[in-house]
């Protein structure tokens, strides 16, 4: 039986919960999808490894665009919008690969969103670690316009 990546990746995943919450959220998921996710965990306990480490070295980059302190949501990305110059607001975008960008544009005055679309379209994928820094000073900036 064949299973997707994000099968494989969501198995990783539960694998690291207490058996109960395991249950829960697969009882949440399509019959079908579940038993195979299910099949995964079991192989993966089977092979006693460390596999909260593994997930978290395997799926560490996945896993901090998750978090609500490393994660932005569209109220304060628009509110950065209106503070930040188009280049950098592309790239503020940019540093989340996991962000629906055309969304985001959307949204914008429609010059101003074509205006980010073209820089966007210039910004190359940044490295990790500057992806990483931009997100940072990103929420930095949300938070201090949150306490304003």
């Amino acid at each position: 039986m064949n299973s997707s990546r994000g099968e494989r990746k969501c198995a990783l995943m539960l694998a690291t919960l207490a058996a109960s919450d395991r249950r829960q959220l697969l009882a949440q998921l399509p019959p079908a999808a579940a038993s195979r996710i299910k099949r995964l965990v079991g192989e993966l306990q089977a092979l006693r490894l460390p596999i909260a480490e593994l997930a978290q070295a395997l799926l560490a980059d996945e896993v901090v665009g998750l978090t609500s302190e490393t994660s932005l949501d569209v109220e304060q990305l628009m509110g950065l919008a209106a503070h930040l110059p188009d280049a950098w607001y592309a790239r503020v975008l940019a540093a989340w690969g996991e962000l629906d960008r055309s969304f985001c544009v959307s949204l914008l005055e429609p010059s101003r969103g074509a205006a980010v679309a073209r820089e966007l379209g210039r910004v190359p994928a940044l490295p990790p670690r500057l992806a990483h820094a931009l997100k940072a000073e990103a929420m930095q900036l949300a938070a201090v316009e949150r306490a304003a």
